[in-house]
């Protein structure tokens, strides 16, 4: 065959194999954020030992007394559901929304949820 050929395959072979810089370059990414469950959007009385749960991934949780999240609290999370480790102010209202980190780039829940907690 003619060295044109060769060169042709050499050099397919390399784009190919080197245009790809990551195992998810290969593979599609599920982006989807994680959709929110409880405390429920404008949930009162909830226990100042909350647990938040969620569907879908996350990796991060914040947790703000103003909706524009400000001054975030965030805990870092798995599965799930968290239940906070401190906990939160009797009778304060919170914000709350979590997201899902890939490649640096947070995903976050496409509505956040506001609830009141109790006295205990």
């Amino acid at each position: 065959m003619n060295k044109y050929f060769y060169i042709t395959v050499i050099f397919i072979t390399a784009v190919l194999v080197f245009s790809c810089d990551s195992v998810t370059d290969l593979k599609s990414v599920n982006t989807a954020p994680p959709v929110l469950v409880k405390p429920y959007d404008y949930d009162s009385n909830v226990s100042i030992h909350t647990t938040f749960e969620w569907t879908g991934t996350a990796d991060v949780i914040w947790l703000d007394i103003n909706p524009a999240f400000s001054n975030p609290v965030s805990y870092i999370v798995s599965g799930n559901s968290y239940t906070v480790t401190d906990p939160l102010s009797s009778y304060s209202g919170y914000y709350w929304k979590a997201g899902r980190t890939i490649g640096g780039k947070i995903y976050w829940s496409q509505n956040h949820y506001y609830f009141t907690t109790g006295g205990n």
